[in-house]
């Protein structure tokens, strides 16, 4: 006989408890509080790298908080660090690693066109061996790390473009630059300098730094290269990609992506199913973060790549 509404088949109660045992496994694994319990950062494998920072996929991957602190080794120093937790959450495809990030911040800081201005940022740092402390500043002489470092300003210039000194001085006036007093003050930009020969006028353009003048960006992270504290170097291939996201009360989510091999001297390069060393850091614009001056992470992590 044919179960009625009130009598239920062992066939049905069968199918009904595999289909609870899947939702409760999808459940487990798509925890959004879900901690790690290992020793530091585990890089789920996944079937995406996604840049979307509220992508389905970042929620499987388990998280660990990791502590910032003090940085008081160089100046300009952050003796009294203004961020103290960025939480981690890291997946890979077997092409690409992704990381996460996520800290509370109160003000955002994605403008840097007055000189007073400072921007909101993180950066994760890659090196070689299983958690290795002698890394964590930088890398050393002997053994480089490879930095990835997210840039709020940058983030508002890829999505907004190059707003100019008019988004910040709305009333300015400006009769005439005299250099290049032929071109209509409303229309000199970088290249009217450069047309000139006269980019002296811009010292950064003129020594051609590699993360000045840019009116347009690709990306909002910059990929470099290091061998301990002050050496750092733009990496010439800038092959990362990033997106993040400020949401009133609660802070920044931010995603930052690279390829898992190398294409720079220097560069590290990851393979699924080993191991290596990371660690994070913050700025907050809010608080004048700039340069050194920032919220290290107080220890190096093992970043575990699934296989």
């Amino acid at each position: 006989m044919a179960p009625t509404t009130q009598q239920t088949s062992r066939r049905d109660l069968l199918k009904v408890a595999a289909v609870g045992t899947g939702a409760a496994v999808l459940a487990a694994s798509c925890s959004d509080d879900e901690e790690y319990t290992g020793r530091g950062v585990r890089v789920l494998r996944a079937s995406e790298v996604p840049l979307d920072p509220f992508h389905d996929i970042w929620r499987d991957a388990p998280f660990t908080d990791v502590t910032l602190g003090p940085q008081d080794v160089a100046l300009p120093q952050r003796v009294k660090p203004s961020v103290t937790k960025v939480r981690v959450r890291s997946v890979h495809d077997g092409k690409k690693i992704g990381f996460r990030l996520e800290w509370n911040d109160t003000e955002v800081g994605d403008k840097t066109i007055r000189v007073d201005d400072f921007r909101d940022a993180c950066a994760v740092l890659l090196a070689p061996g299983d958690a290795d402390e002698s890394l964590r500043l930088m890398g050393s002489a002997e053994t480089p790390a490879t930095l990835l470092h997210w840039k709020a300003d940058w983030e508002r210039i890829v999505s907004k473009g190059d707003e100019g000194l008019d988004q910040a001085f709305p009333n300015r006036s400006v009769d005439t630059y005299p250099i290049i007093h032929e071109i209509p003050a409303d229309e000199v930009g970088i290249d009217s300098y450069v047309a000139a020969n006269a980019t002296e006028w811009l010292p950064a353009i003129h020594v051609k730094n590699p993360v000045a003048g840019k009116a347009e960006r690709a990306s909002s992270v910059e990929k470099a290269i290091a061998y301990s504290f002050s050496t750092t170097t733009s990496a010439p291939t800038q092959d990362a990609e990033g997106r993040g996201k400020w949401i009133e009360g609660d802070g920044w989510r931010v995603v930052i992506v690279k390829p898992l091999g190398a294409r720079d001297e220097g560069e590290i390069a990851l393979k699924p199913g080993t191991v290596a060393t990371c660690a994070f850091a913050v700025w907050s614009g809010g608080n004048r973060d700039v340069g050194s001056r920032k919220c290290p992470a107080t220890k190096v992590e093992a970043l575990e790549l699934d296989a």
